[in-house]
């Protein structure tokens, strides 16, 4: 059996086709799921089974690392009889130090050559990683090369190949076709990489935005906090108000005219679906990001006057087809080939 943990709201997508792939070929596969973000909310919407093991440790770095050991120890407990050959995730420290103790073979997927590398290194078994990042970044960045699995595109192209725009989404999320909607991810506040410089941007983006005829700035949040930071901040509005319930997050992207986030999964998927996106992230920034930049995808937002210069109109989008969604293939033989050799 294959392992799943899925630690936050990104990786619901990025599992989902995984899991039906999987279905098709008639693997056996197992889910727990972390009760973060839109995490839990997601596997609803897609009525995907999951068993809840644990939460957030929060912002402070001591009740983070007691965390980590705790929900290991109740991940643990959670597949305790059942047949696992090899854990599966895109980040979940407690997946990789459970299946460490319990001697299973572990993938772990990742995308951000800056992110927690010297736990992954130590407890992974295989680091699944994209050919666009090259050896030499990683290789500063003290990633293990020698434990490193490549595969084509991004990460984000499992899902995204396979987006077809859903007519008249606005009116689910109480939008005019004619207002000018920006979509805003607030930086991760409680993340190990929050840097308090990208808040400064994030909310002089915001009332940039406000000053503007026609516009609705739409927040999606993760976190309570970053939503008590906002509220006070700002009062609340018809230009100004959060998504109060879970939405298929392409759709979302799709239909909006600006995306402008704190978080590099939803700036991919914004980029590659061919909206404007900007970048507050103002921690070291990801290869991935500096690729799409260099495309002209993407724009990273570094100072008060850059937001100043950013374009806010309508965008009319005239949808163009993927092609054939090959990554699936590509990453699911990955996971088949290591779990056949773990057995």
């Amino acid at each position: 059996m294959i392992w799943f943990d899925l630690d936050n709201s990104p990786h619901v997508p990025l599992f989902r086709p995984i899991f039906k792939e999987l279905s098709k070929r008639n693997l056996q596969y197992f889910i727990t799921a972390r009760k973060y973000a839109q995490t839990v909310d997601l596997l609803k919407l897609w009525d995907i089974e999951f068993e809840l093991v644990g939460k957030h440790g929060g912002k402070s770095k001591i009740k983070k690392v007691a965390n980590l050991f705790h929900r290991a120890y109740q991940l643990g407990k959670c597949i305790r009889g059942k047949d696992i050959k090899l854990a599966v995730s895109h980040g979940s420290r407690s997946q990789l130090l459970t299946a460490k103790v319990k001697g299973i073979n572990s993938i772990l997927m990742m995308d951000y050559e800056y992110t927690e590398r010297r736990i992954f290194n130590l407890l992974s078994t295989y680091l699944l990683i994209p050919k666009i990042i090259p050896d030499e970044r990683l290789r500063l960045a003290g990633i293990n090369l020698q434990k490193v699995i490549r595969y084509n595109g991004f990460k984000e192209e499992l899902y995204v190949n396979d987006f077809i725009p859903e007519k008249d989404f606005r009116k689910k999320i109480r939008v005019e076709e004619e207002e000018v909607l920006i979509v805003i991810r607030p930086p991760g506040m409680l993340g190990n990489y929050h840097d308090r410089k990208s808040e400064r941007l994030f909310l002089s983006a915001i009332q940039y935005f406000l000053n503007l005829n026609n516009t609705v700035c739409l927040i999606v949040n993760r976190t309570k906090s970053e939503r008590e930071f906002l509220i006070n901040n700002f009062e609340l509005s018809k230009k100004l108000r959060f998504l109060e319930k879970p939405v298929d997050g392409l759709q979302l992207l799709y239909c909006a005219d600006i995306c402008l986030s704190g978080g590099g999964t939803m700036n991919r998927e914004s980029a590659l679906l061919g909206t404007k996106t900007y970048s507050i992230f103002t921690g070291r920034r990801p290869y991935l990001d500096e690729y799409l930049q260099n495309l002209g995808k993407l724009k990273f937002i570094e100072t008060e006057s850059d937001i100043e210069e950013i374009g806010v109109s309508k965008i009319v989008k005239t949808y163009q087809p993927f092609t054939k969604n090959i990554l699936i293939e590509e990453i699911i033989d990955i996971i088949e080939s290591k779990y056949i050799q773990s057995n």
